[in-house]
């Protein structure tokens, strides 16, 4: 007589409701980790409540408020790498799983990123732009300790919003959807969030949107090709370095202080970018659209095998 398993039916149902091979389904390790996310949101609205605002004064000088939104990119990158250790934890993986491992290759990755594929790209892009007569160099600020000190602030502070924003959708959330969807249906739901993020900003306009959606695919590219973020990070903070400082263009209709080139556009804004900058142009599109089938085609990994593959199965 064969034994009655009806009544273990319910639990086995139960559970794969809640697990699969893999062990926690990627939908509920989602929701553990934007639960975390919002009560940490939660707190710092009742800690802001309760100091009250910022007291009304003086605006303050431009380089604080390029510091404080330096330490403001630290304090979220941070809390969001905290969340990454405990879901580890929780997972029984190591953080760097999440597309920051710490390893030999991190820096050379980082500055082949920087300079490769965010800062000469943009530099291409604007002599484009310059041969079609719609954007000029304009004249180069004095070059003294002033300046220079910018060149650096400027530094800190992209290289840290590079790390914030290419973790905050392309860390834990791009790795743990890819497990449940696969890695490109995954990193397709990342860009169109990414772009979505960026309507948030004043100065932005439909082909600007679009454009963030077309870098976020890209830095899918890079992470796909090289298992980790390091290259897309020095990508975006070398593109973001390059707008701000170096060549003084606008980014999302914002001009930095302290730049070093004063430069100035005419024509259409769908080539220049009008008010925007060089990502309200559409050469822009043509142009990170280029790149991420470029490193696709390519792109030869160095190092051991990718930490997320393009089946989403780490």
């Amino acid at each position: 007589m064969e034994p009655d398993t009806s009544a273990y039916e319910p639990a086995f149902a139960a559970r794969q409701i809640f697990y699969n091979d893999h062990g926690l389904r990627a939908g509920w390790r989602l929701l553990i980790y934007f639960g975390m996310i919002a009560v940490l949101a939660y707190g710092a609205r009742l800690i802001a409540r309760s100091l009250g605002g910022s007291p009304k004064g003086a605006p303050l000088p431009d380089y604080i408020q390029a510091i404080f939104q330096a330490v403001g990119e630290l304090i979220v990158f941070l809390v969001l790498l905290f969340l990454a250790w405990i879901t580890s934890k929780i997972e029984h993986r190591k953080v760097g799983a999440y597309g920051l491992p710490l390893q030999r290759s991190a820096l050379s990755a980082l500055v082949r990123g920087y300079f490769l594929w965010g800062f000469l790209p943009l530099a291409f892009l604007l002599l484009v732009l310059r041969v079609a007569h719609a954007f000029y160099f304009g004249n180069v600020a004095a070059l003294n300790a002033k300046i220079l000190g910018w060149g650096l602030l400027w530094f800190a502070v992209f290289l840290l919003v590079g790390f914030f924003e290419e973790y905050m959708l392309r860390g834990y959330f791009l790795y743990t959807l890819a497990d449940g969807i696969g890695f490109w249906p995954a990193a397709i739901i990342q860009a169109i969030l990414f772009a979505v993020i960026h309507m948030g900003n004043g100065g932005e306009t439909k082909i600007g949107i679009i454009a963030a959606g077309f870098f976020a695919l890209f830095a899918a590219a890079t992470l796909w090709r090289t298992g980790n973020l390091w290259l897309a990070v020095g990508a975006h903070a070398g593109w973001d370095w390059g707008q701000s400082y170096f060549f003084g263009v606008n980014d999302s209709g914002f001009q930095a202080p302290g730049h070093l080139l004063n430069p100035h556009t005419q024509g259409p804004d769908w080539l220049s970018g009008g008010t925007v900058g060089p990502e309200g142009s559409a050469v822009t599109l043509v142009l990170w659209a280029l790149m991420t089938i470029l490193f696709v085609l390519f792109y030869r990994p160095r190092g051991p095998a990718l930490l997320v593959t393009a089946d989403g199965k780490s």
